[in-house]
């Protein structure tokens, strides 16, 4: 493929211009064992104490400019909530932007997970999953060295289904699973004797989910937030938690996410929540009949960001109304403005991702540039048209489906590595049948798949949490980037920077950057560069 080749080729398409932790981001010359050493570059450190892991997010470590005040390099923790799941919280990302050339990206896609005609992705450990309601909500495990797929353990309470999730908490494992909750196999939150619990979210030491009783009389929908820590010595009290009635029975988030001290949550009826100060707010009533879903929450600088349809753009919260960001993003030229969904968002190399449907788009944003990237589509097919609003309309009537049932879904957005993983959908994770004979088996199989995006200079890794003082190193060399832990490499990767001039002389924003202001206090910084 053509390094500048966008995920899609469109002939026609315009490209639209408690624990105290011991960083030290270093990058100098690495031990000779290392597979691509070479010359150091230049070194950043800083001491910082995360506290008690509370479910929090870390955010951002450091982010250094040029002389021409762009940003060539920082460091930090994503927190994502897409859709279905939540992104890895100890997963730490660093990125380098080389000089030359710095739009240029690749792709791949993967082998088929078989498992139809739509996908979700998790991720643990540095993992990546696939997840699918089909199949009594099967998961498939991407084994990278193999090629190949396999089926995931299945937890000891039960499969993984929507909202559930599992996540690394201090050293320990949170699962979510079957209504019920276990922390390292130990039951927390047993499933409710009326309803069921579901979409659940740890944050700020509270258990977060959603209760509903579906009944003619007696029906109801409660949110709750529950007291509850790895210190904590027996299960979760439901007595001692904050509980918001829902305005409407079956109300349902799509995703959390939390700002500073809160945490907010959005109904699939519009209705915006947040908890904060020990209790919850309404930011925006629920209302039925008008379609206001959010299907992503990430920070991202000084802001929260929520992706909402059907705008097909971005909301943001900074503590008090959401504010809708126009144009963020923009669309393909020669497609409908209706019924627009931004359903996945990330940040890769330093750069906000944005996925949005019905054509399963893939934007990029560069704050120095104030632009967005288009980096095409992850479909080859139909060819892109306003005169309807989704794919494959005429299909769907003919085979008495919903007009959108062909609508096509960017999913999942995953960094792994070195890459960013992707993954589709239609407008369900539904089951394939033979009978849908307008799809070739190759175009049918770019539902429900998964694709590798490359830029070169991002390097994701897991963290490996210990109850005690760590340090971590950020190396930049000439033909390299890597993260160690404790002098160990736990993740590295060819990249060249190309003009080793820009990390001379950085100015460097401590504790600020792309992936949130630090949850932490600093105790030490220092920023050294070689002399060339």
């Amino acid at each position: 493929m053509n390094k500048r080749t966008p995920l899609v080729l469109l002939s026609k398409l315009r490209i639209i211009n408690s624990i105290v932790v011991v960083v030290l981001i270093t990058l100098h010359i690495s031990n000779a064992t290392d597979t691509f050493a070479g010359a150091p570059i230049a070194t950043f450190s800083i001491e910082v104490d995360f506290g008690e892991d509370t479910g929090q997010s870390f955010g951002s470590l450091f982010e250094a400019r040029d002389k021409q005040n762009r940003v060539v390099a920082g460091a930090g923790f994503l927190d994502v909530y897409n859709t279905r799941f939540r992104s890895a919280r100890h997963t730490l990302q660093f990125f380098v932007r080389p000089a030359n050339d710095a739009n240029r990206y690749s792709t791949k896609r993967l082998p088929h997970p078989d498992l139809d005609c739509g996908i979700y992705l998790l991720d643990l450990d540095q993992k990546t999953q696939a997840w699918s309601r089909v199949r009594n909500n099967t998961v498939r495990l991407w084994n990278p060295d193999a090629q190949k797929w396999t089926d995931a353990p299945i937890p000891k309470t039960g499969r993984m289904g929507s909202g559930d999730g599992m996540m690394r908490l201090g050293d320990g494992l949170l699962t979510f699973t079957a209504n019920s909750v276990t922390f390292n196999d130990r039951v927390i939150l047993n499933p409710p004797s009326m309803g069921r619990y579901y979409n659940f979210y740890y944050a700020q030491g509270r258990l977060f989910f959603y209760h509903t009783h579906g009944a003619d009389q007696g029906g109801f929908t409660k949110i709750y937030s529950c007291p509850w820590t790895t210190d904590s010595p027996g299960p979760i009290d439901l007595s001692q938690a904050t509980v918001m009635q829902a305005k409407y029975v079956g109300a349902t988030p799509f995703a959390w996410g939390q700002f500073r001290d809160e945490v907010l949550t959005v109904s699939n009826f519009g209705g915006v929540y947040a908890f904060r100060n020990s209790k919850w707010k309404t930011i925006a009533e629920a209302r039925k009949g008008v379609s206001f879903q959010v299907y992503s929450m990430l920070n991202y600088h000084d802001r929260l960001l929520l992706a909402q349809y059907p705008t097909g753009e971005l909301f943001e919260y900074r503590g008090e109304d959401l504010k809708h960001l126009k144009g963020w993003p923009p669309k393909l030229p020669g497609v409908s403005s209706s019924a627009r969904e931004a359903q996945t968002m990330t940040i890769y190399r330093g750069d906000l991702i944005v996925g949005v449907w019905p054509w399963a788009e893939v934007w990029r944003y560069n704050l120095d540039e104030d632009r967005w990237h288009s980096m095409g589509r992850l479909f080859t097919h139909p060819e892109l048209t306003d005169k309807q609003t989704h794919p494959y309309e005429a299909e769907a009537k003919k085979f008495k489906l919903v007009t959108n049932h062909w609508g096509q879904r960017v999913t999942g957005m995953v960094p792994i590595d070195n890459v960013l993983m992707l993954s589709t959908s239609s407008k369900g994770t539904y089951e394939w049948f033979d009978k849908y004979d307008f799809l070739s088996e190759t175009q049918r199989r770019e539902y429900g798949s998964v694709i590798q995006l490359q830029m070169p200079g991002n390097l994701a890794a897991q963290m490996k949490w210990k109850n005690r003082a760590i340090k971590l190193e950020f190396v930049v060399e000439e033909n390299r980037i890597l993260i160690r832990q404790d002098g160990e490499t736990i993740a590295q990767t060819e990249f060249q920077i190309g003009n080793l001039q820009s990390l001379q002389q950085p100015t460097v924003s401590w504790g600020q950057g792309v992936y949130g202001k630090l949850n932490g206090a600093m105790n030490s910084k220092k920023v050294t560069v070689p002399t060339r």
